[in-house]
């Protein structure tokens, strides 16, 4: 072969090796870019996972921390039956459990009648009404009422001239001109009449007869019915056209001011009972309500059915919602430990803790409410000791009846958001 055409052949192989390295590098650095892009994509998308799960993280936290508040609009906290007070102190140390009522001293309830029967002509009170002592409660009509104030005018009438008749003779018998006998007489019918005359004014005052104005010609038809004492009409037993015979039940009145606590206490206890012990009592009916007395006075005998000794006791501060014949749990304080306590109501347990939801801000559209972590001591009458962790300001708002229903709807907003 000439030597030129073997030359011509190996640049033809170089070329072509040149031409295949070349497509190599090509593809080489193609794959190359591809994984760096993809590493930069991967490392970009971490990245924002990373930053994603940060904010997810920290908007977790902001959730959380915003369950523990909520706002409830007015016509809400009327519907749920909200209810809010203060921490009260209350004995919840060493103490004897009685029971008992709300009585009253007898000069503080009345039965109120008439003396004569009659017809009742109009009722101006209703039960539950405030009255005070010597107000008309109802007039009755009788047509005997105007027969006794005619018989009482005849009687003043006819006095008036026994007594000048008795006057007359006792003059005539100083000079001897009429008998002794005749005077006797004249001096008899004088003082039965006095007597008579008296017997028929006490029976018109006594009915309420105004004895000036019928003095003076005015006979009334109808007599009125009035307060013996101050209080509340506790029952009615009469309406307008009903005959009241003499004595009938019309009206019951009590003074509720002067409320008390009848307690039993058995004789194995009352060597612990004293004057001036401090009792915590709460009603049957309501035993979220808190009230004080104070004891004033021992039995001095023992009930033999019972075995029980009568302990009164003074209501102390406000009677309101008290009434006589109430049943009441109490507790005679033994030692004057006191704690701060709330009801059982105002209590929520979640996963073994309790909390309470205060009032942190109010507007004319409703209430903020907060929850916050409390440790609850030892419970009695209702109510439980409170032990706060971090202290609360004075007289802060808290809920005292109806907390379940506020972290209800706390919860029910927290589900909603999860929803979103």
């Amino acid at each position: 072969m000439h030597p030129n055409l073997i030359t011509i052949e190996k640049l033809k192989r170089m070329k072509n090796i040149l031409k295949t390295t070349i497509l190599l590098i090509f593809i080489l650095l193609l794959v190359s870019c591809k994984n760096g892009e993809q590493f930069t994509d991967e490392h970009q998308s971490s990245t924002e996972n990373k930053d994603s799960h940060g904010d997810e993280a920290h908007q977790d936290d902001e959730h959380e921390e915003g369950r523990m508040q909520l706002e409830l609009k007015n016509n809400q906290l009327e519907i749920i039956g909200i209810e809010l007070g203060t921490v009260k102190q209350v004995s919840l140390g060493s103490a004897l459990k009685v029971n008992g009522q709300l009585e009253l001293p007898p000069q503080r309830m009345a039965s109120v009648s008439a003396i004569i029967g009659g017809r009742v002509k109009q009722v101006s009170v209703i039960e539950g009404d405030k009255v005070q002592k010597g107000q008309v409660l109802a007039r009755l009509s009788n047509p005997e009422f105007i027969s006794m104030q005619r018989d009482y005018l005849s009687a003043k009438s006819a006095l008036t001239f026994l007594e000048k008749d008795y006057n007359r003779k006792k003059e005539l018998l100083k000079d001897g001109i009429t008998s002794q006998k005749s005077f006797q007489q004249a001096e008899a019918a004088y003082r039965e009449g006095v007597s008579n005359l008296n017997a028929t004014k006490s029976t018109l005052q006594l009915m309420g007869i105004n004895l000036s104005g019928l003095e003076n010609g005015k006979i009334v038809s109808s007599i009125p019915i009035v307060a013996p004492i101050k209080g509340y009409i506790q029952n009615v037993e009469i309406n307008i056209g009903k005959y009241v015979p003499a004595e009938q039940e019309m009206f019951e009145i009590v003074d509720n001011d002067h409320l008390h606590l009848g307690l039993k206490v058995f004789e194995k206890d009352i060597d612990k009972v004293k004057e001036g012990q401090k009792i915590t009592f709460s009603l049957t009916t309501r035993p979220d309500k808190i009230y004080t007395a104070e004891i004033f006075a021992l039995g001095k005998s023992f009930d033999m059915d019972t075995r029980a000794v009568k302990v009164h006791a003074k209501i102390i501060g406000n009677h309101e919602g008290l009434l006589t014949g109430m049943f009441v749990d109490a507790r005679i304080a033994l030692d004057n430990r006191t704690v701060s306590a709330l009801p059982d109501e105002a209590f929520i347990n979640e996963k073994g803790l309790d909390y309470i939801f205060i009032q942190t801000q109010t507007d004319e559209d409703g209430i903020v409410f907060e929850k916050i972590q409390v440790n609850k001591g030892k419970s009695d009458l209702g109510f439980s000791e409170v032990i706060f962790k971090k202290q609360l300001p004075k007289n802060t708002k808290i809920v005292t009846k109806g907390a379940y229903y506020v972290n209800a709807e706390l919860n029910k907003g927290e589900f909603e958001e999860h929803e979103h």
